[in-house]
């Protein structure tokens, strides 16, 4: 983290506006989570060794200007062979705290539950139950991650999240990816298209690809994360990868209250008018917002790596009752 930053999270943890970031502290905590983490690359190397089953990879954007500069992303893992791996399913959860303009902010119910012991067997379930080798990346500043959760949509998370990704590729032998996100992580495969030709199916569930429309919609003069210079993937679909192998399947509900159906339709559209292909496919959504689909979003992944055409994706899926 440069070295400004830290110093005005600093000031502003002493006139008590933010809670103090802790160093080297797990994210998996919630109050730890709001308040973010800077991790050294030792304490990374000795996090790695601490979940059965899990692993972490140390990030450093800049180590010419500094090789503490860096962060540490956790993930679980399931079904991954040790000698290659064709193909692996890889997943970027949703945001995992609320927050509002003015400052205040929390962490969404559950969080405080769960523990890397959950966390992997989660993966376990979803690698037998699809039939995929899984691998679950934890977002900056989430899950056990280092950073800081509250500055996600920016361009520093997909910068992160992609070199990640290569440094994973190489670990594990990987060719392929069928990469999904639900909510803010379907900002971060969006983001990653402009970015990777290693792709074969991109699943967007419920996914924040359309920032500013989802915040004027919302009433926002900015991101609800307090940014305005956020990535915004519908004004960067001139620069997703050409790719004849890779499927993009964006899946929303309609009736989804948190981030609306019609953007995803937009960028849907913008993806197809660019010559890519492109799929919208209308679910249910759970939740009183009508907005968690990232169960279903782990069938669509398979289900497009099975080359599953998409009009059988939809005819597979309940669509949701009109209004």
């Amino acid at each position: 983290m440069p070295r400004l930053f830290c110093l005005l999270w600093a000031v502003l943890a002493l006139a008590g506006c933010v809670t103090p970031v802790m160093r080297n502290a797990d994210t998996m905590e919630p109050q730890r989570m709001l308040s973010g983490s800077v991790m050294d690359r030792e304490a990374c190397t000795a996090a790695d060794k601490a979940w059965a089953g899990a692993g972490t990879v140390w990030v450093a954007l800049d180590p010419d200007w500094d090789p503490q500069d860096g962060t540490c992303i956790r993930y679980v893992l399931a079904g991954l062979d040790s000698a290659a791996n064709p193909i692996v399913s890889v997943h970027f959860h949703g945001d995992v705290m609320w927050q509002y303009l003015d400052g205040r902010s929390g962490w969404f119910s559950g969080y405080e539950t769960l523990t890397p012991g959950t966390l992997k067997a989660f993966a376990i379930r979803e690698n037998q139950t699809y039939g995929l080798p899984y691998l679950r990346v934890s977002r900056p500043g989430t899950y056990g991650s280092s950073g800081f959760h509250k500055q996600r949509r920016r361009q520093r998370e997909a910068d992160i999240l992609d070199a990640a990704l290569d440094i994973l590729k190489a670990r594990y032998r990987i060719d392929r990816l069928a990469v999904s996100g639900q909510s803010g992580g379907g900002h971060v495969v969006a983001s990653l298209l402009t970015r990777r030709d290693d792709i074969d199916c991109a699943v967007i569930t419920s996914g924040v690809v359309s920032v500013a429309q989802r915040a004027r919609h919302h009433g926002w003069d900015r991101d609800i994360t307090g940014y305005r210079d956020y990535f915004d993937p519908i004004e960067h679909v001139s620069e997703i990868l050409p790719d004849p192998r890779r499927r993009i399947v964006v899946v929303g509900d309609p009736r989804d209250r948190n981030t609306p159906f019609f953007t995803q339709q937009d960028y849907a559209q913008a993806v197809a008018a660019a010559g890519h292909e492109v799929a919208l496919i209308r679910a249910e959504g759970a939740g009183k917002s009508f907005h968690g689909l990232g169960l279903t979003g782990f069938k669509v992944v398979q289900w497009c790596v099975d080359g599953v055409s998409s009009t059988e994706i939809q005819a597979r899926l309940p669509i949701p009752p009109e209004d």
